[in-house]
């Protein structure tokens, strides 16, 4: 039977969409990531390089991180996380020409973080949705590459619902430049009105997807509160479950 469903797919952002933060347990940045700095150490000094003591080092990869993020909100352009170890590394006085990133970004380990899980609901309605047909994307606006991003998912058993998925370090490009939402689209081989979008972000996730002409959907559970900044949601849900008669709508 032909398929004559208007959307053919729903697009989602990730964090504080289909994974809650509300719980994140209370540490820094640096903190979360001292332990995977200190892995890149061992190993790029295992290699034979000399490199500052660990806290130095910890210092400089997490002060490079502040920085790429910061131009990355600025520009829209998106620096990958193997370019930030290496830039950090060659500061660090090591010759990064003939360094593979690969082992350098398994050293890293990417991990959920303390306190996050998913929504109660993610699991049932991402598989109402994926049993009615539809196809499952997912961007976020991340600067490790999605196989990274993947451990996690599995960790949390939703890896097994997404038709394409990327990150803003795989794109080079950060919600909401045109360019990434183009390229969910070109994965998925669909047009912008065949697809909707649902994110947490009025200015990243909203403002993007309307920039490529898709209908757009604002995750508001209770304990966000973010600044519309001007943008105009079609839709807002407080639950992923509420997502589910609006697909009907639109359907």
């Amino acid at each position: 039977m032909r398929d004559t469903k208007r959307i053919k797919a729903v697009i989602f952002d990730l964090d504080d969409t289909l994974i809650s933060w509300e719980k994140l347990a209370h540490m820094s940045w640096r903190e979360f990531n001292r332990p995977k700095y200190d892995r890149i150490h061992d190993l790029v000094t295992q290699w034979g390089h000399t490199l500052p003591p660990k806290e130095q080092f910890a210092d400089v990869i997490n002060e490079l991180n502040r920085q790429s993020w910061e131009k990355a909100l600025e520009t829209g352009r998106a620096e990958g996380l193997a370019a930030v170890l290496l830039r950090g590394l060659a500061f660090c006085g090591v010759d990064t020409a003939d360094l593979t990133p690969q082992p350098i970004l398994e050293a890293y380990q990417w991990e959920p973080l303390p306190g996050v899980t998913p929504f109660p609901d993610a699991h049932a309605v991402l598989e109402a949705i994926q049993a009615q047909g539809y196809k499952i994307g997912l961007i976020t606006n991340a600067y490790q590459p999605m196989w990274m991003r993947d451990n996690e998912l599995a960790h949390y058993d939703l890896l097994r619902f997404f038709t394409a998925r990327i990150t803003s370090g795989d794109t080079g490009f950060l919600k909401p430049h045109p360019a990434v939402y183009w390229r969910m689209l070109g994965l998925l081989n669909l047009m912008p009105h065949e697809a909707i979008f649902v994110g947490d972000r009025p200015t990243h996730d909203i403002q993007g997807a309307h920039s490529v002409g898709m209908t757009a959907v604002l995750m508001a559970p209770p304990y966000l509160n973010h600044d519309l900044g001007g943008q105009t949601p079609d839709f807002t849900i407080a639950s992923l479950s509420e997502l589910l008669p609006i697909l009907e709508q639109l359907g």
